[in-house]
């Protein structure tokens, strides 16, 4: 199956189950409103049947107490009685009652009742600039509001519907302009909304959580589906890249046995042959001459085995690798004086610029092949009287190591060649030295083995300048 099949079916599932999640969140919620809107008229509806009561029998006498006083705002000459047994009552009409009645809510439930006007008799039943809105939105047609407020950490909601003026309303309200049926007020209800709000916030994580549960099963029963379906396909292509690999191995191992070695090899012979012949006929004008030939390919053969050797090792996985601290300065040093007469052989200046020591964490052996590959191709590719520049930088997570020459450079084209091994890259040298190619994909192996990178920055004709990174680690 497809890859891009898979991403459409996940991409479709989770868009069925975030659908599905949304839905029932606005589900939860739209319940969560209709509780608290019953709730809220309820409390509402009792606060007006009670009041109608009252005002039925034209108000209630009760008791006067430290906690019911006479009513100062009550016009009414038989406010206050004694009765026949000399007790004392003073008439309790309907806003005396709400507001009573609102206090005990408020004591007992934590519901808060305020009967309110945009004209109060009592400055206490003043409206607060949320039930001012109100007031005026009912005078505008609407019957009823509901908000939840957020005014603390948890907020409350606030509901409130208007009063209109009864036939029993006037004997208090009538000097305030009002008739019949008018709208002369409203009773507001407000309660905390933290319980509704934990209600509904653990209807919904339990509602996610579910959603999550059935989110992750299908996207799991899709992924193990796909990957049955294309285990095969995964099966045929790694075989491939194996087939591939092993190809490009094999061309370039054939590519040196039969060619790169070949040539150094010819060449000992060869010039062995005369200087056999030289030595036999007592004619040592050439003797020094064919000698040094014959070193020279010599230590080019052995620095092609060295390779190859070092190459087939890591191919086949018996090369391990060994960190161990150790000053890369120093190994730059040892190495610089290596292949000083090499360089000296072409006029070439062969120099440094490195601090005094740098201690690294790494596998010597590996990096000493990285510096042997990157100074000899240098040395190689630079002219006649050229100069080689080694040099290193340290940064907080890393070390930096580059080898510049001033040699012939290397186009865009064949940098791109550089590290492959499929492509079978080599140039000769200056001096038409003979290369296999396979340096610099050791060289690659190498430093990823230390999770460094390599790479070159070259220009034909002015020279180039590879560069490779080791990451500093713990250990040091």
């Amino acid at each position: 199956m497809k890859k891009n099949i898979l991403i459409g079916l996940i991409l479709f599932w989770v868009s069925v189950i975030v659908a599905s999640y949304l839905w029932n969140h606005s589900m939860i919620v739209d319940s969560n409103q209709k509780v608290v809107y019953s709730k809220s008229k309820a409390f509402f509806d009792q606060i007006v049947i009670t009041r109608a009561w009252n005002s039925m029998h034209g108000g209630v006498y009760v008791p006067i107490t430290d906690l019911t006083q006479p009513n100062p705002y009550l016009k009414d000459s038989l406010r206050d009685i004694v009765t026949v047994d000399g007790r004392h009552l003073t008439k309790i009409n309907p806003a005396y009652m709400t507001r009573q009645i609102a206090e005990i809510n408020m004591q007992k439930e934590g519901i808060q009742f305020h009967i309110t006007s945009l004209k109060p008799i009592r400055p206490e039943n003043k409206a607060d600039i949320w039930e001012t809105k109100a007031l005026k939105e009912f005078e505008s047609g609407i019957r009823e509001v509901l908000e939840f407020v957020p005014n603390d950490s948890v907020g409350s909601y606030r509901y409130m519907a208007p009063l209109f003026v009864a036939k029993s309303c006037l004997t208090c309200h009538a000097e305030q302009g009002y008739s019949l049926g008018e709208i002369r007020g409203g009773i507001s209800v407000s309660f905390s909304a933290a319980l509704y709000q934990k209600v509904v916030q653990d209807e919904l994580t339990s509602f996610a959580l579910i959603h999550l549960f059935i989110l992750i099963t299908g996207l799991t029963g899709l992924i193990v589906f796909y990957k049955k379906t294309n285990d095969h396909f995964i099966a045929i292509n790694k075989k491939n890249e194996e087939l591939v690999n092993l190809n490009a191995t094999k061309d370039k191992f054939f590519s040196i046995i039969g060619h790169d070695l070949k040539g150094p090899f010819n060449a000992v012979i060869g010039f062995s042959e005369l200087l056999e012949v030289e030595v036999k006929e007592k004619d040592y004008a050439g003797v020094e001459e064919y000698a040094g030939i014959i070193k020279n390919a010599s230590l080019r053969a052995m620095s092609l085995l060295n390779n190859l050797l070092e190459w087939s090792n890591s191919q086949t996985g018996r090369m391990e690798y060994r960190p161990e601290k150790f000053d890369i300065v120093g190994l730059i040093e040892e190495l610089t004086l290596f292949y000083g007469d090499a360089a000296r052989q072409k006029s070439i200046v062969l120099t440094k610029e490195t601090p005094t020591e740098a201690l690294v964490f790494a596998d010597k052996a590996m990096i000493g092949t990285v510096l042997r590959n990157l100074i000899s191709n240098s040395i190689k590719f630079s002219h006649q009287g050229g100069t080689i520049v080694i040099s290193m930088d340290q940064f907080p997570n890393e070390i930096v190591v580059s080898v510049k020459d001033d040699g012939v450079g290397i186009s865009i084209v064949d940098q791109e060649k550089l590290f492959r091994l499929d492509t079978n890259h080599s140039t000769k040298g200056t001096l038409q030295e003979i290369g296999t190619g396979l340096g610099l994909i050791l060289c690659k192996e190498f430093i990823e083995k230390h999770g460094g990178k390599i790479r070159v920055e070259s220009v034909p004709g002015i020279g180039s300048r590879f560069y490779f990174s080791i990451p500093y680690r713990s250990e040091i």
